[in-house]
């Protein structure tokens, strides 16, 4: 648990502890990073082998980089339609929070990231009681793997390298944006459609091929 915002944004008319404590936006519960390099075993020793199928076959390498983490902490904000004035002024108003926000990552989907259902608009008058943050964003799961193999030129420290570069090589799709704004009508129905919806991802699968000669 963090304090992370500044004394200028001190609150003036409310607990400091209940508006802006929690958890520091750059925080994440889990984050495993694995690099790896693995040579692969020459293959000539299961098929005939002569010239052509040991330069071919043989001397192959696999290296990778693996990030899996926890989304960032992340508050849910709201809009009215009738642009109505519910506190006066002060330190602002927050969303009325009735429920755990977070679903099961199995029933999580695009269109449903968190539960949208367990907000209402506060009354005239009412601070709302969201804290600081209320949910998670997407987290990260990215396999970078490179294969790549050494063709020897009468020398070792003569070469031509072959290099496949393999960037989100699963091409599993790792979400980045995320909407967390409600927005009510006078009524206090949610009209925004996108509200708990994905709205962004970073880069798909990139595919790159190099040949290089060393000496």
């Amino acid at each position: 648990m963090n304090l992370s915002d500044t004394p200028a944004n001190m609150p003036l008319y409310r607990s400091a502890r209940e508006f802006l404590y929690g958890k520091a936006g750059y925080d994440q519960t889990h984050i495993l990073v694995v690099n790896f390099t693995y040579d692969v075993p020459k293959l000539t020793k299961l098929l005939p082998s002569n010239p052509t199928t040991r330069l071919v076959l043989d001397g192959w390498q696999v290296a990778g980089f693996t990030s899996m983490a926890s989304g960032f902490p992340t508050g849910v904000g709201f809009s009215t339609v009738d642009n109505a004035d519910i506190t006066g002024g002060g330190d602002g108003n927050r969303i009325n929070v009735r429920g755990p926000a977070a679903l099961p990552a199995g029933e999580q989907t695009f269109a449903r990231w968190f539960n949208p259902t367990v907000f209402s608009r506060p009354a005239r008058g009412d601070f709302g009681n969201a804290p600081k943050d209320v949910l998670r964003g997407p987290g990260i799961n990215a396999w970078d793997v490179s294969v790549f193999k050494n063709f020897p030129l009468r020398s070792e420290n003569r070469f031509i390298q072959f290099r496949g570069e393999f960037y989100n090589m699963f091409n599993h799709t790792q979400f980045s944006g995320l909407d967390t704004t409600a927005r009510f009508d006078a009524a206090g129905n949610q009209v925004n459609t996108r509200f708990g919806q994905l709205t962004g991802a970073r880069s798909p699968r990139i595919i790159q091929f190099a040949v290089t000669f060393k000496f």
